[in-house]
């Protein structure tokens, strides 16, 4: 049986492979997350996710023969009167408010990379998957009441949409609502079951 262990300190991502009873270790990886120049947002975020998962397969002091180790990042980007704009984890209430209100009325895209590291095979898969968010527009005095109620201060875009935040959109689409929330887990069954020869649904039923 494959041993998971997740190349994140989100505990967004580990939520959600609890929630379908995948337990994992978990290992933060310290990388750079600066942009190249001229880098998109689907290239920035696969680079990410490809770097977590090989800093913590290179760290890790004991690597089983079955170990796939799980990258994730996720880049968001608005257009903007000013041109294409990056969305990260706002990390201050000033922040989320001024990145929510840039996206009120429009159309927000969110890249989420998965990548799949197999030490032992010298194997890596990548892939990723995006979902749109179509902002309704909200008065300022809401968004702050918002970031002051949720503090989504630590996630990039600045709301939760498994909480209040999916009150700020008028629609998304996506081929899965996990990705939003930072793990596309439909794509990771289908590249573990394709690629590793390990199904989740089995896994999780034992």
């Amino acid at each position: 049986m494959a041993s998971l262990v997740l190349a994140s300190s989100s505990q967004y991502r580990k939520m959600l492979l609890a929630n379908i009873g995948i337990q994992v270790d978990t290992h933060a990886p310290d990388i750079d997350e600066t942009p190249f120049a001229n880098e998109s947002p689907t290239a920035l975020s696969l680079r990410l996710a490809e770097q977590k998962a090989h800093k913590v397969a290179a760290e890790l002091k004991k690597v089983n023969s079955d170990t796939i180790i799980i990258g994730s990042d996720q880049v968001a980007l608005v257009q903007t009167d000013a041109g294409p704009q990056l969305l990260g984890k706002p990390g201050t209430v000033e922040n989320a408010v001024n990145q929510l209100l840039a996206c009120q009325g429009k159309q927000v895209s969110f890249y989420t990379a998965l990548c799949l590291h197999q030490p032992s095979a010298n194997k890596t898969i990548t892939q990723v998957d995006e979902t749109r968010v179509f902002f309704r527009h909200n008065s300022k005095a809401a968004i702050r009441a918002y970031v002051n109620k949720e503090q989504p201060l630590d996630c990039a875009g600045s709301f939760k949409s498994e909480g209040l935040g999916v009150l700020l959109f008028d629609k998304i689409e996506s081929r899965d609502p996990n990705s939003l929330i930072g793990l596309p887990i439909m794509l990771l069954n289908e590249l573990l079951g394709a690629h590793f020869d390990v199904d989740l649904l089995a896994m999780a039923a034992q």
